[in-house]
């Protein structure tokens, strides 16, 4: 079994490949993990984590740069349905659209919109930085992805994804209003919080992304 993480010039993802490596040995699987920036490498990997840091338009921009590499995604995702996540911006990417300085087209994978936060407390700054507990909304996902009910994940983000399907949030944090933090559907899985810095619950996270059959 082979999982990419895609590199696009979009941060340092050394400590989500170390977080992967330590929940790999934790759940004793077999993967290989495997970071790259070929179109080719994501067609045949088994599963594939779409990190991402930084604004939406950037990292966009950086992942349209290598040449058909938007196309093996949509194929990957769309094509093959083989278990895909988005992390952070990455998540934001799979959105129909961002209007993170100015209004820029996503990758079109769920009916969403990602918009600057606006919390109702005025006492709460933006960014969204820091601790916060996740809460599962979908009674159903707990059996794969029971990390995500009521444990405490990292956050550093602006702007959020906004569903017009809520069927498709699976789990929130409350920030002076409720935020999206994760979001899935079919192969797709996308979080805000960063599970490489969300120490024991980010890696119980990984454990379960490294498990999870769509």
């Amino acid at each position: 079994m082979n999982i990419v993480l895609i590199d696009y010039n979009t941060g340092n993802i050394g400590s989500l490949l170390n977080s992967l490596k330590k929940a790999k040995d934790q759940s004793h699987s077999k993967y290989r993990l495997n970071i790259s920036n070929k179109p080719e490498d994501v067609i045949n990997a088994d599963k594939v984590i779409l990190p991402g840091v930084g604004e939406f338009y950037n990292c966009k921009l950086q992942l349209s740069k290598i040449p058909g590499m938007i196309e093996a995604l949509n194929e990957y995702v769309k094509v093959l349905a083989r278990p895909f996540l988005g992390i952070c911006i990455g998540m934001q990417l799979m959105a129909k659209k961002s209007f993170e300085r100015g209004e820029h087209k996503g990758l079109n994978y769920f009916d969403a919109e990602v918009k600057k936060i606006k919390p109702n407390d005025k006492n709460l700054k933006v960014p969204h930085m820091g601790w916060n507990t996740v809460t599962l909304e979908k009674k159903k996902s707990l059996d794969l992805f029971r990390s995500l009910k009521n444990n405490d994940f990292y956050f550093v983000h602006s702007y959020s994804m906004n569903c017009n399907k809520q069927d498709d949030i699976i789990a929130t944090v409350n920030y002076g209003n409720k935020v999206v933090a994760a979001v899935f559907k079919e192969n797709m899985l996308g979080v805000q919080f960063h599970p490489e810095k969300s120490q024991l619950a980010g890696q119980q996270f990984l454990k379960e992304f490294l498990s999870w059959v769509p």
